[in-house]
C-alpha cells in the first residue's frame, strides 16, 4: 500500500497531542487527549506510562486516521516526544514497575541531588558538566528510587527516558537521543556523549541505560507485530528515536539554525536558543540540539500556564461553570478583566514559584507569593500581575543569554499561552523583545512528524522546514511600559532575595 503520511505524537504535562501530515510536512489532521499529573505527595509529579501515554497514543492514532479516512498501512514513519524527564523503570518485557517521574516539577530528589554533588565534589561537577546536579537531572531521580524503593530497583531491567519508553514498546529497542540525554547527569560523559563508567557506578549499572542514538531523527527500528496489535499501527512502520517536547516544538516552528530562539508558553515555560557550538560558563543548560550538528542553550520556569489555570479554577469558578454550560471560554472572560489594568498592576507583584522554581534561581523550595494586595485590587489585577510575574521570570532567563554572549533576536512564541495577546504583550513590554507567533502552532507532535520526514528523506533538510512556517502576528514591545517595568523587575528580584529564608523554613 502506498505510503502517504507522517505521524507525530507528543505526551505533554497535561495532555497528549497527535499530528498527521503528508510526506512533505503539510498538516492534514490534529487531535489531543487529556490526562492529569499524579501527585500522591507534595513535591511528587508522575504519569502512568500505560494509561497516560500508551492509552493516549491508541486514541490519537484512531482519531487521526478517522479524520483523513486513512489506514495505518499508509503511515510511513512516526516520531514521538514526551515531557522531560519521564524517568521510567521497566522489567524485561517493557512493563512499567512504577509511575514515571517527571521533570523539575517533581522535587522529591533534592537530597539525592545534593548527595551526588557531595560525592563527586562541587568543583568537579562544574568542571565535568558546567552545572551542579539538581532535581532536573535524571541521576538524582534514579537514585531516589534506588534508595527509597529498592524492591522496584531490584526488578528493573531497563530505565527509559522521555520518548524512549514508547519507542521501546513499538520496536523492542531502547534508545535516547543526545538532546534528552544531556539531562542524564551525572551518568553522561559530556565530551564523548556516551555513558560514563565511573559516574554510572554511583547511580545504576550502565546496562540499564538506553543506547544513545546519533541523532534525534535516527531510525531505531520498526513497529513490531505485537506493537501493531497493541496500538493500531501497522507492522513495519519506521520509528525514529524521538526526543523531549520542547525540542520537538522548536523544530515545529522552524527554530533550526543558530540565532533562532523559541519561547514556549505551556504549563511551564521553556526556552531554546540554537547555537553553532556548545556554550560554556553559563547558568543555562547547553547541550546538543535536536538538529544534527547544532547545539542549544535551554532553560525553563516551573509554574506559568499552570498558574493561570489555577487562578481560573480557584478564583473564577463561575466562569468555568458558564463555559461548561456552553458559554464563553473561561480564560477569554478572565483575561478580559485584566485588559484595563496598568503596567505594574497598581503595585501588585506575583512571584510565580508555586511549584518551586527552575531557572534562573534553581530553588525547589521557593514559594509562590502575591505581594502588595489591597482592597482596591480586583481579580483582573491578580491575573495581570500573574502575567507580569511570569514575564519578570522570563526576562531574568533571557538575561542569561546576554550574559553568555548569545544574542536573542526575534523570538518565536509557541504554546497555549499564545492565545492571549495580552499575556504576550506584557512579556514583550517587560523584556523589550519582538515575538512572532506562527499561524500553525500545533506543537511538539508536529515537530515529531517533521523529524520523521527528515529521517526517511521526504523532507529534504531542516532549512526546508522554515518554508512551511507562516507567521500569524508579531508583538512589538511598548517601550514606555518597558521603562515602567524596570523598577518592578528590580523589586521582583529583591522580593525573592528578602524572603527566600522564610520560604525555606516553610518547606
Amino acid at each position: 500500500m502506498q505510503k502517504k503520511y507522517l505521524l507525530g505524537f507528543d505526551a505533554g504535562t497535561s495532555e497528549s497531542k497527535g499530528t498527521l501530515t503528508d510526506l512533505e510536512g503539510h498538516v492534514l489532521a490534529t487531535t489531543s487527549a487529556k490526562h492529569g499529573i499524579i501527585s500522591p505527595y507534595p513535591g511528587f509529579a508522575e504519569h502512568d506510562p500505560i494509561a497516560d501515554w500508551l492509552g493516549d497514543l491508541k486514541k490519537i492514532i484512531r482519531s487521526l486516521l478517522d479524520q483523513v479516512n486513512g489506514q495505518a498501512e499508509e503511515i510511513a514513519a512516526i516520531g514521538i516526544s514526551t515531557i522531560m524527564a519521564a524517568v521510567t523503570f521497566v522489567d524485561e518485557n517493557c512493563e512499567p514497575l512504577r509511575n514515571a517521574i517527571l521533570y523539575g516539577i517533581d522535587t522529591r530528589c533534592m537530597e539525592q541531588a545534593e548527595e551526588i554533588n557531595q560525592k563527586i565534589g562541587p568543583e568537579r561537577m562544574l568542571q565535568e558538566f558546567g552545572t551542579l546536579c539538581t532535581v532536573e537531572h535524571f541521576g538524582a531521580k534514579i537514585l531516589w528510587v534506588k534508595e527509597n524503593e529498592p524492591e522496584i530497583f531490584s526488578r528493573t531491567k531497563h530505565i527509559t527516558f522521555a520518548s524512549g519508553f514508547l519507542t521501546a514498546r513499538l520496536t523492542g529497542n531502547y534508545y535516547v537521543d543526545k538532546y534528552s540525554a544531556s539531562s542524564a547527569l551525572p551518568m553522561l560523559d559530556i565530551k564523548t556523549q556516551q555513558w560514563n563508567d565511573e559516574f554510572c557506578e554511583l547511580i545504576c549499572p550502565k546496562e540499564m541505560l538506553p543506547t544513545i542514538a546519533e541523532s534525534t531523527y535516527s531510525i531505531v527500528g520498526t513497529v513490531t507485530a505485537k506493537a501493531a496489535e497493541e496500538t493500531g499501527l501497522a507492522e513495519g512502520i519506521t520509528v525514529i528515536c524521538g526526543t523531549t517536547d520542547a525540542g520537538a516544538e522548536a523544530v515545529s516552528v522552524g527554530v533550526v539554525k543558530p540565532g533562532d530562539t523559541m519561547l514556549m508558553y505551556g504549563s511551564t515555560a521553556f526556552y531554546i536558543g540554537v547555537t553553532s557550538e556548545k556554550v560554556n560558563g553559563t547558568k543555562m543548560w547547553s547541550n546538543p540540539y535536536t538538529i544534527d550538528g547544532k547545539y542549544c542553550c535551554t532553560g525553563g520556569m516551573a509554574t506559568t500556564g499552570s498558574l493561570t489555570r489555577w487562578i481560573r479554577d480557584e478564583m473564577a469558578k463561575e466562569l468555568v461553570a458558564g463555559e461548561e454550560l456552553g458559554g464563553e471560554n473561561a480564560y477569554t472572560a478572565l483575561f478580559r478583566e485584566a485588559e484595563s489594568v496598568p503596567a505594574g498592576s497598581d503595585g501588585l507583584i506575583v512571584l510565580p514559584y508555586f511549584q518551586g522554581e527552575r531557572m534562573p534561581i534553581q530553588d525547589p523550595k521557593a514559594k509562590g507569593v502575591f505581594f502588595g494586595l489591597n482592597l482596591q485590587h480586583t481579580r483582573g489585577h491578580i491575573i495581570h500581575a500573574a502575567f507580569e510575574g511570569i514575564g519578570y521570570g522570563i526576562s531574568q532567563n533571557l538575561q542569561l543569554f546576554e550574559d553568555a554572549g548569545v544574542p536573542v533576536g526575534r523570538v518565536t512564541a509557541v504554546g497555549g499561552g499564545t492565545k492571549s495577546l495580552l499575556w504576550l504583550q506584557v512579556v514583550s513590554d517587560i523584556c523589550g523583545i519582538i515575538q512572532q507567533v506562527p499561524e500553525v502552532t500545533v506543537g511538539a507532535s508536529y515537530g515529531d512528524a517533521l523529524m520523521a520526514g527528515l529521517a526517511i528523506g521526504t523532507i529534504e533538510s531542516p532549512e526546508a522546514i522554515k518554508n512551511l512556517i507562516k507567521i500569524k502576528y508579531v508583538i512589538e514591545p511598548n517601550m514606555e511600559n518597558n521603562k515602567e517595568y524596570k523598577k518592578y523587575k528590580e523589586l521582583f528580584a529583591e522580593l525573592y532575595e528578602n524572603n527566600k529564608n522564610i520560604m525555606h523554613q516553610l518547606w
